[in-house]
């Protein structure tokens, strides 16, 4: 199945919506089990860029990661009409990774203030494995947006066919329904995918 360039936008409303105390815990857990893997995949990329190419612990990128999150939450400073979440979630991790090794004195020739301007201190441009991570995270997010959406059984036939890669033939026979609703189900969930993909701002998160 093709990667579809999604932000979800209502999972990001449901983190501002601090009302709901309950929706918005529910919003927060999604939101880091989307993002917790493209995050160590960043913070381990950024990492190696900032010093000539050394490798982090498992320990340096959780903890680094737990601090991005933790900033996330605090900052709450995201505008989706000024830049993409995953360059934000960039930014945030490059400030906590400079700033430990900062404190690690692996940057012993820089001046400890906030010299923002030293080219060892920008964000490093993005590679090709952060890209696939952050790809694959918001393919699950338009995934669930589209769970909410559709009807359960039309979902569960979706998720047989096209995410699991079942036959449409065994997914009737497991189901006990017509090969005939199978496809049909598959070519209205398809259709209705491809409309939440092509709206202009989930478009502009990817493209732009």
């Amino acid at each position: 199945m093709a990667q579809l360039p999604v932000t979800s936008l209502s999972l990001l409303s449901r983190l501002r919506d601090e009302g709901n105390r309950a929706a918005w815990e529910v919003s927060w857990r999604q939101f880091i089990e989307l993002y917790y893997l493209p995050l160590i995949t960043t913070a381990a990329a950024i990492y190696r860029s900032h010093t000539g190419n050394a490798v982090p612990s498992a320990v340096f990128l959780e903890d680094t990661v737990s601090k991005v999150i933790t900033d996330f939450l605090t900052k709450n400073r995201f505008d989706p009409e000024r830049g993409r979440l995953r360059n934000y979630l960039r930014v945030l991790t490059n400030a906590r990774i400079v700033d430990a090794l900062r404190k690690e004195r692996i940057f012993a020739h820089l001046p400890l203030d906030d010299n923002e301007g030293a080219p060892e201190l920008r964000v490093p441009s993005e590679t090709r494995s952060e890209k696939q991570s952050f790809e694959s995270a918001l393919l699950n997010t338009i995934i669930q947006d589209l769970r909410g959406q559709i009807p359960l059984r039309h979902f569960e036939i979706f998720e047989m066919t096209k995410l699991k890669n079942i036959p449409p033939k065994e997914v009737a026979e497991a189901l006990g329904v017509g090969r005939n609703v199978v496809d049909n189900t598959v070519h209205k969930v398809m259709k209705r995918l491809r409309e939440i993909s092509t709206r202009p701002e989930y478009q502009d998160e990817y493209y732009q």
